[in-house]
């Protein structure tokens, strides 16, 4: 079945009656603050936030909806101080309402501007038990049977990406990007032991490896850990379908075994935050396994995966597709499928980022780094001495001395625990696959303007990048999309960009909030690369369905209106 077969006709899109009554159950049981089926929301000011986010009112008239909103927060921005006397529970704390009834409202039904999402009910239940208990994690003394919770989820994710969930570890920390900073670490410590004491400077001759798709961490993380990105980093290329080229990766991987340059990790992702593009691991865990033997390399480069947004492709692994029980749309079957069989591949990392705070519909934060063979955590392991005000006894019983964290929290691991459990495998398929029916619907609905041009539209996963031109310059936006590609330093080519990119941008601008709220993103594509590896950005326009309160009311309002 064609990967594109989504712009076939709008009869593959159609979703079936059998699929609409499974997914609106799910939605009343698991997204819709109902607090009969979730007591804590009865709680007065979650009551009052509720209601007011379930007016589902346009950014511009929020502020104005609240009862003296530019008053308050007029009076929020000013100096003041701590007060001065007590104010007994049960007084209104106005402010606090007042803060949180107007932050992003992930639960509007338009919402589809990034890779965040409201939190499903049971999940916000999770944590705030986890914050009522208040573990911290790094110690088990401060644990208690918290611990034994992280190490369920822990097996239950390793059982579900393929991993021995005997031999598997995984860590609870504060976002995607420390998940990544672990997965670096891992590869530095086993690789360039003596970096623990002496610095990366003590080394000359190591490189580390990413990828020009991934995610800004990858940068950034590097410059925390004090990496030379300038002149020990190697960004490898990427295809159009913005994953990894592994000829690319080929090439620089062979070099640097051939120079004796050590690699301590090699950085994938499973799932770009713009246009989701989902590197192969296993290509890449055999061409190391290869090479390593080759060039008779003593310790193999670390294999780390940012699958902090794509991990959730994982509950579809062993999805019966030939009988598809769920009902999913042909267009929104045959994406999933061609998911799948990369995601079949993330067992071969040696470690991965799971975000349960996007597509796991947990509350902020709550991220997992899941490490295959947890013996890898001896290399992370710092100087006993370090830690003489807890028991010798008890610290080889926890990750305390390989943790980054000296805390950490556990509100992250307890709504992730709640919304495993409480929607399982089958609720997750359910949500997962009306959010990609409605990117699905999206990118057939845009093929239909006649002026847009879909970017990497092979990747069906939530992400949905793409272009608008002026009808009046462009009658094909495929042909022109192209030259777009075609980076040259022609000054027309440049200005022919550039006017393009204008012309959306004021559409974007001028459009306001209107059916989906979308973002503007500066690199939405990349051009093709020049004879020097060089490569430009191109502009664009991007949606992230992943709201399961979006629905193809939202996707219709904001055709009609570009259509006009």
């Amino acid at each position: 079945m064609s990967e594109l077969l989504y712009l076939k006709d709008d009869g593959v899109n159609a979703v079936s009656d059998r699929f609409q009554t499974r997914f609106a159950q799910v939605k009343a049981n698991f997204f819709s603050r109902d607090p009969d089926l979730w007591p804590v929301f009865r709680e007065p000011g979650f009551a009052a936030l509720n209601a007011f986010r379930a007016r589902a009112l346009a950014p511009a008239e929020r502020l104005s909806a609240w009862p003296d909103g530019p008053a308050r927060l007029a009076h929020l921005r000013e100096g003041a101080p701590v007060p001065a006397t007590m104010q007994m529970p049960g007084e209104p704390m106005e402010e606090l309402l007042f803060a949180a009834a107007l932050s992003k409202d992930w639960e509007n039904p338009s919402s589809v501007e990034n890779v965040i999402t409201m939190s499903a009910d049971p999940a916000i239940y999770g944590a705030q038990m986890g914050i009522l208990a208040n573990p911290n994690l790094v110690y088990s003394e401060y644990a208690g049977v918290a611990e034994e919770l992280e190490r369920k989820v822990v097996r239950q994710i390793a059982m579900l990406a393929g991993y021995d969930p005997q031999r598997a570890t995984g860590i609870f920390t504060q976002g995607g990007t420390f998940c990544n900073l672990y997965g670096y670490l891992l590869g530095i410590r086993k690789s360039l032991p003596d970096a623990k004491h002496k610095g990366l400077g003590h080394y000359q001759d190591y490189r580390i490896i990413n990828s020009q798709g991934g995610h800004y961490s990858n940068i950034t993380n590097l410059s925390l850990l004090g990496v030379d990105i300038e002149n020990k980093t190697i960004r490898i290329q990427v295809g159009e379908n913005n994953d990894i080229d592994l000829d690319d990766l080929e090439r620089t991987l062979t070099a640097c075994f051939a120079l004796k340059h050590v690699v301590p990790t090699i950085m994938l992702t499973m799932g770009t935050t713009d246009t989701f593009g989902v590197d192969r691991v296993k290509p890449v865990f055999d061409l190391r396994n290869r090479l390593c033997e080759q060039f008779e390399v003593p310790v193999k480069p670390h294999i780390h995966v940012d699958a902090a947004i794509g991990w959730s492709m994982i509950f579809f692994l062993g999805y019966d597709f030939a009988a598809n029980p769920l009902s999913i749309n042909p267009a929104t079957l045959a994406g999933i499928e061609r998911n799948v069989a990369r995601f079949a591949e993330l067992k071969y990392a040696d470690s991965f980022t799971v975000d349960f705070q996007k597509w796991g519909y947990v509350p902020y934060t709550s991220s997992l780094v899941m490490i295959r063979e947890r013996d890898d955590l001896k290399a992370m392991e710092n100087d006993p001495e370090n830690f003489s005000y807890f028991e010798r006894d008890i610290q080889g019983q926890t990750h305390l001395q390989s943790t980054i964290e000296c805390s950490r929290g556990a509100s992250g691991l307890f709504g992730a625990y709640a919304a495993l459990n409480y929607l399982g495998v089958e609720g997750y398929r359910i949500v997962l696959a009306h959010c990609l029916q409605n990117a699905n619907y999206f990118r057939y609905r845009l093929s239909q303007l006649g002026n847009v041009k879909l970017v990497a539209q092979e990747n069906q996963g939530p992400s949905v990048g793409f272009k608008l031109y002026n009808p009046e310059w462009v009658s094909d936006p495929d042909a022109e999309f192209a030259f777009e590609l075609a980076r040259s330093p022609d000054p027309a080519y440049k200005a022919r960009l550039a006017r393009n990119t204008q012309w959306h941008r004021q559409q974007f601008t001028s459009r306001g909030k209107v059916g989906l709220y979308t973002n503007w993103v500066e690199a939405v594509a990349r051009s093709e690369y020049d004879a020097r590896g060089k490569y430009s950005y191109i502009a664009g326009e991007k949606a992230v369905f992943m709201n399961p309160a979006c629905s193809r009311e939202q996707i219709d309002a904001f055709i009609a209106h570009i259509r006009g």
